[in-house]
């Protein structure tokens, strides 16, 4: 995993650029600290201060996983998962022992989900 800072600014533009208003949020997380790099007004309505924090909390314990599972499957490093849910879909990247990105987007994209991800986490990992 990383060891230095990724370049968060080239992250949040590149997926601006492919997703347009496809894009719903983009947030930095370091242990128990989140940044909110980008969220489009009508997303950043929908959720109380409180809720951002809980969400924070579960990105933690997603990132205390990735370990647990690359040990399980054996199958190499873990670089990120998808969340489907019925209004957006959640990308999950650990870029160190104790951060990442979680990107969301609407669930129609004008691109492949995998390709973007591979994309995002190719750019993030490359300045680290």
């Amino acid at each position: 995993m990383a060891e230095t800072e990724p370049d968060l600014e080239g992250v949040v533009a590149f997926a601006r650029d492919e997703l347009g208003e496809q894009l719903r949020a983009v947030d930095y997380f370091e242990r128990s600290e989140y940044d909110t790099l980008y969220i489009r007004d009508d997303v950043a309505g929908l959720y109380t201060e409180s809720q951002f924090e809980r969400m924070s909390v579960e990105r933690m314990s997603n990132l205390l996983n990735v370990h647990f599972f690359e040990e399980l499957y054996d199958i190499g490093e873990f670089h990120y998962s998808v969340r489907r849910f019925e209004d957006a879909l959640l990308i999950f990247l650990p870029l160190s022992e104790t951060g990442g990105l979680v990107i969301s987007t609407e669930v129609e994209l004008p691109t492949s989900i995998v390709d973007f991800a591979e994309a995002v986490f190719e750019r993030a990992m490359a300045d680290t």
